[in-house]
């Protein structure tokens, strides 16, 4: 009888760990090194990702105190930074035992996740003629534009200067 009731107990337990997974599904991770992010300084993740710089020659990453920015914690062997919004998020990192050693500008480039309704601007906002194609387009532009990294409003200028969003 006891072995019945505690393998009745473990079944149980595993059930409740099954649906409470279910039900909180996992953060995404990015594990980042100096090598991963050079020659191009930029890296591209959904909204919640947390991104690990696990690469020692990370000697510091501090990101622009923009709205949205999240703040780079220590950890062993590096640092974390989970992206909440989305948007361009600029950083300075310093590096240690590369060809430009230093403090070196990079930024994170974080799309909303496919699915979601979350965008950065809608393209019901656009001013009357422009095409849902036209938005897009504009909206992709203006992600890379790297002086708008990390400012919704910056981000919002492009967007009206590229003729897509009206001035307010």
């Amino acid at each position: 009888m006891r072995p019945i009731a505690l393998a009745g107990s473990l079944i149980t337990a595993l059930l409740l760990l099954a649906v409470r997974a279910q039900a909180e599904p996992m953060q995404p991770m990015t594990t980042v090194t100096v090598d991963d992010l050079f020659p191009t300084r930029t890296l591209e993740v959904e909204v919640g990702t947390e991104v690990v710089f696990s690469d020692p020659r990370f000697l510091r990453v501090e990101f622009v105190p923009d709205a949205g920015a999240p703040v780079a914690s220590r950890i062993d062997g590096g640092y974390r930074a989970v992206f909440a919004e989305p948007g361009v998020f600029r950083f300075l990192s310093t590096v240690s035992g590369v060809e430009r050693a230093g403090v070196v500008p990079c930024q994170i480039i974080v799309r909303p996740r496919p699915g979601t309704a979350f965008a950065l601007f809608d393209s019901s906002q656009a001013r009357p003629g422009v095409t849902e194609a036209e938005f897009q387009r504009a909206q992709e532009v203006c992600l890379q534009e790297p002086r708008t990294a990390g400012s919704r409003r910056l981000y919002e200028m492009c967007l009206q200067a590229h003729g897509v969003l009206p001035f307010q």
